[in-house]
């Protein structure tokens, strides 16, 4: 494709991703986030560069929860073939950064594209209990996430979304210590072992969001 091409549809995407990010702020006044730390304080921190964003699914909105938590920033998104399902909607997912993942089998063209935004400095978020899960299991999580992370070397950032009492009521986040898989495993190419053990801590930080005050 000719550079002239490529930056146009470079244009293009990028504005149909911050046509996204402004449906997000409509949509803050709706949900009312309040971003907690595990031990019930405010959280703060503003994310920079290319990082994964593994929150728990536990309902269709949670996307648009991750979208508005991190409103500030262009969000990439994996999605599950079957929600691509469809050229309209495929095409609208992707052109708002959706990627999409065949949760069936070893996707290595949702996993090149995963890097390649991740090493772009975007950010990405990704449900690893892989797909809506009702029990909201976070003790058992695949390990795609952990996977990419080491892939791409960037953070991966632990999110738990909390159900709510009632539908009126505030939605809280509570988003963990930050992961870096990088700095656990440092070896070319990760071992299914290596991988397993920082999914194991992926799953006892989201725990810990999840039991937090």
């Amino acid at each position: 494709m000719p550079k002239n091409n490529m930056k146009i549809g470079s244009f293009f995407k990028l504005l149909a991703m911050d046509a996204a990010r402004t449906v997000c702020s409509v949509l803050i006044p709706v949900f009312r986030i309040k971003r907690l730390t595990p031990d019930g304080q405010k959280y703060r921190e503003k994310i920079q560069g290319g990082a994964i964003v593994a929150a728990n699914h536990t309902s269709f909105v949670d996307p648009f929860i991750v979208g508005v938590t991190f409103w500030y920033r262009r969000l990439h998104l994996l999605v599950a073939e079957i929600v691509m399902g469809g050229k309209l909607r495929s095409c609208l997912l992707k052109g708002v950064g959706g990627i999409k993942i065949d949760r069936n089998a070893t996707d290595l063209e949702a996993i090149k594209k995963s890097v390649e935004v991740l090493k772009a400095g975007r950010l990405l978020a990704i449900f690893p209990q892989g797909g809506i899960n009702k029990q909201d299991d976070v003790d058992s999580i695949k390990s795609g996430a952990v996977f990419i992370a080491l892939m791409a070397n960037v953070p991966i950032i632990p999110m738990y979304i909390k159900p709510k009492a009632h539908w009126y009521d505030r939605q809280t986040v509570v988003i963990g210590e930050t992961i870096y898989p990088s700095k656990l495993c440092t070896k070319k190419i990760p071992g299914i072992a290596d991988t397993e053990a920082i999914t194991k801590m992926l799953a006892e930080k989201l725990a810990d969001c999840k039991n937090g005050k």
